[in-house]
């Protein structure tokens, strides 16, 4: 296990790195909803994200209804097949896809 992590990439843009799973969550969750306050915009690329389940997918879209609640336009950049092929097999695929760029 290598945990997760969480970095400032430049204005609004953050970068999430490591493994998304039920032990890094709760310890990366904190910092994402940080970045998410007060901001109109942020982009999360997930192009470090090394290995992801459930909660990791769980994690993201909590973070785009929180993004949407708080006004912020949260865009998710580089989605690993891995995460997507876990949306489509939860019917949520789209809350995903429609928030990254077309590849």
């Amino acid at each position: 296990m290598t945990g997760a992590s969480l970095k400032e990439a430049g204005k609004g843009r953050w970068r999430l790195a490591g493994e998304l799973d039920f032990s890094s969550v709760p310890d990366v969750w904190p910092s994402l909803d940080r970045a998410l306050r007060d901001r109109a915009a942020v982009n999360l690329s997930l192009d470090g994200v090394e290995r992801a389940n459930s909660a990791g997918l769980v994690m993201l879209l909590e973070a785009l209804d929180v993004a949407r609640e708080r006004g912020c336009q949260l865009r998710l950049d580089a989605v690993p097949d891995e995460l997507l092929d876990l949306a489509r097999m939860s019917n949520c695929e789209a809350l995903l896809a429609g928030n990254q760029p077309r590849r």
